[in-house]
């Protein structure tokens, strides 16, 4: 008789092992996805009605918050006074308007804890050739009482040109505190 017992343990530790973890997302996590997928959703409908210079003020009042760090090479050391998030905004402001195209398609948008993690993918054309290739560009934000209160980037830009060198180094991401 224990044979039998034995037997149905094993059976059904095989069946607990072989199926697959489902991931469940606490409410916070599922809110903090929100919060990015609403920042990029306003930033999409700017650039794309051409108002963004008019409208990232308020975007960014409303989605990143007064203490807002940025890591992103290409956003950390922008010039000027005042704090990184007036910097950005600053930084909208002043670039000239882009020609119409869609929307970055997002591929994957993840969250655990307080960190959301977006995945986006655009065709670009190669400043080199003007052949137009895929770029993927990862965000990673952490989210602070729905508001946008750090972020890491990375883009996958068309190659350059060999000889050309090679794109600068990602900022590393702090422990969490």
């Amino acid at each position: 008789m224990w044979h039998k017992h034995i037997i149905f343990q094993a059976a059904l530790s095989a069946i607990v092992v072989t199926v697959p973890a489902t991931a469940h997302e606490t409410v916070a996590e599922k809110a903090n996805k929100q919060v990015v997928l609403d920042f990029y959703r306003a930033l999409n409908e700017a650039d794309a009605t051409g108002t963004t210079k008019q409208r990232i003020q308020g975007i960014a009042e409303r989605y990143v918050s007064p203490d807002y760090i940025q890591h992103a090479a290409a956003f950390a050391n922008l010039p000027g006074p005042g704090s990184a998030r007036d910097k950005l905004v600053r930084m909208f402001q002043s670039k000239p308007a882009l020609p119409a195209m869609p929307p970055p398609k997002t591929i994957s948008v993840m969250a655990k804890d307080d960190l959301v993690m977006m995945l986006t993918a655009r065709d670009m054309p190669d400043p080199a050739t003007g052949r137009v290739l895929p770029t993927y560009i990862f965000n990673m934000f952490r989210v602070k009482q729905r508001r946008l209160v750090e972020h890491w980037d990375v883009g996958t830009p068309a190659m350059p040109a060999p000889g050309a060198g090679v794109p600068p180094p990602v900022a590393p991401i702090p422990p969490k505190l």
